[in-house]
């Protein structure tokens, strides 16, 4: 072989190399703008949220008690751990096994982007993500709309705690009843979504298991609200259900509103749930702090799960040889 021609073949490797190193450079600091175009978006959402009820909080009288903000952060903590894994449960339900740490890491990251209008950079980064790990794009986008059926099933299943006087009597218990309704009825409405999306068939046992999860969580979560809403305004016993209700009542009416992450319709409804009972200055006060306690709560887990994404950077699926399998390679049997 001609020695020109044997320089130029050996600078190939070389070439191709230098221009490997060159886009895995470009692509962590095109991952890094967005990590920080995120960031800078999650703090102007927050500064529009502070804005809109800026009148409101100018008449507020609470009596800080912080200690009590120790006893809410392990029940919203752990809030932002049972929703990954409650949806880890429903892509087990199209036989799509999922590493516990793989979930929590795909839901995280993705549950940054929703305060972008219009929800679709959610979607997609979720579908994204999940893809990554192995599942099919459509089981990830039907895996969505389960989980934010079922979520908003939940919701309103604690919204109808709400006081009679927000709620009339009635509705409540038809709220209530239509949500226990969806969530018992699951398995067969899933069967009539099927029919449009072809996905294949659905284990009910881990679609409940699902919904087990996603009680759990909404409980656990309302709990920690009580907590903070004590770290700022002294509660009595009866205010637990008024708070859950008031919660609940506004994460459902925010999911169906038309604003990102329901900014402003969450906090609107709360704030209508509990001034009666606080007045209408320190309720919109307690709306804004719910938003600003989980959202800092939600930065934590998110840290986490960026931490997760550059320790591991091998395949996320778990391994597939049997039907559900946990990060360890052990068969999964237990409800997480």
């Amino acid at each position: 072989m001609p020695e020109s021609v044997s320089r130029r073949s050996s600078a190939i490797p070389a070439a191709y190399d230098h221009a490997v190193v060159v886009g895995e450079a470009t692509r962590g600091r095109l991952v890094t703008a967005g990590r920080v175009a995120v960031a800078v978006v999650l703090a102007v959402v927050l500064a529009l949220a502070a804005t809109d009820n800026w009148k409101r909080l100018r008449h507020v009288d609470l009596h800080l008690q912080p200690g009590w903000l120790l006893v809410a952060a392990p029940f919203t903590f752990a809030g932002g751990l049972l929703l990954p894994l409650a949806w880890r449960h429903v892509l087990l339900t199209y036989c799509a096994p999922v590493g516990r740490r793989a979930a929590l890491r795909a839901w995280c990251i993705s549950q940054a982007s929703r305060f972008i209008p219009g929800n679709v950079a959610q979607f997609a980064s979720r579908v994204l993500l999940a893809s990554r790990m192995g599942v099919s794009r459509r089981i990830a986008g039907v895996s969505l709309v389960v989980e934010a059926a079922l979520i908003l099933a939940w919701g309103g299943m604690f919204a109808a705690w709400v006081p009679s006087s927000s709620l009339a009597g009635p509705l409540r218990l038809l709220l209530a009843a239509g949500s226990l309704a969806v969530l018992a009825a699951a398995p067969w409405l899933l069967r009539l979504v099927h029919r449009l999306v072809p996905i294949g068939e659905h284990r009910v046992r881990h679609l409940y298991e699902a919904e087990a999860i996603y009680a759990v969580n909404d409980i656990v979560r309302s709990i920690g609200f009580v907590f903070v809403t004590a770290a700022v305004h002294p509660i009595h016993g009866s205010d637990v259900f008024l708070v859950v209700g008031a919660v609940n009542a506004g994460m459902a009416v925010g999911m169906v509103g038309i604003t990102p992450a329901g900014l402003g319709v969450r906090e609107g409804v709360i704030a209508a749930v509990l001034g009666a009972r606080f007045g209408l200055g320190n309720a919109a006060a307690l709306a804004v702090l719910y938003r600003v306690w989980e959202f800092a709560v939600e930065l934590v887990w998110l840290g986490a799960a960026l931490r997760l994404s550059r320790r591991n950077r091998l395949p996320d699926r778990a391994a597939t040889d049997g039907p559900d399998i946990s990060d360890s390679g052990k068969p999964h049997r237990g409800l997480f």
